[in-house]
């Protein structure tokens, strides 16, 4: 069952990632930076690469039955929502970028459940 939880959330972060190749405008405004600025606008592009990456890999391992480079995966996967929450939050205060937080417990404890398996 933990496998199949870190597929549909490895299928998430790349459906994220496709987003921000797809429709830079609405994914950098969504993110939590000001769209109105020419260079935030053009790393959209590379935030949807890292999270279809990310993404891939993790359904990888999934599909592959492997639990504990799933879980290895999803723990090493949890830096990205801080490094999002540090960079958003700098840019409109924390308690806005607060959002960029929902995905690390999954991460967290799915990563840690598969581990031990």
């Amino acid at each position: 069952m933990a496998l199949i939880l870190a597929g549909l959330l490895g299928v998430f972060i790349s459906l994220a990632g496709a987003w921000f190749i797809t429709s830079p405008f609405n994914a950098v405004q969504a993110f939590g930076v000001d769209p109105s600025h020419l260079a935030d606008i053009a790393l959209a592009p590379g935030l949807g690469v890292r999270d279809i990456a990310l993404g891939l890999i993790i359904i990888g391992f999934a599909l592959a039955r492997k639990p504990a480079a799933t879980g290895a995966a999803l723990l090493i996967t949890s830096i990205v929502p801080i490094g999002d929450y540090a960079i958003a939050g700098k840019a409109f205060g924390y308690a806005a970028a607060v959002r960029h937080l929902i995905t690390l417990p999954f991460l967290i404890i799915l990563g840690l459940i598969l581990v031990r398996k």
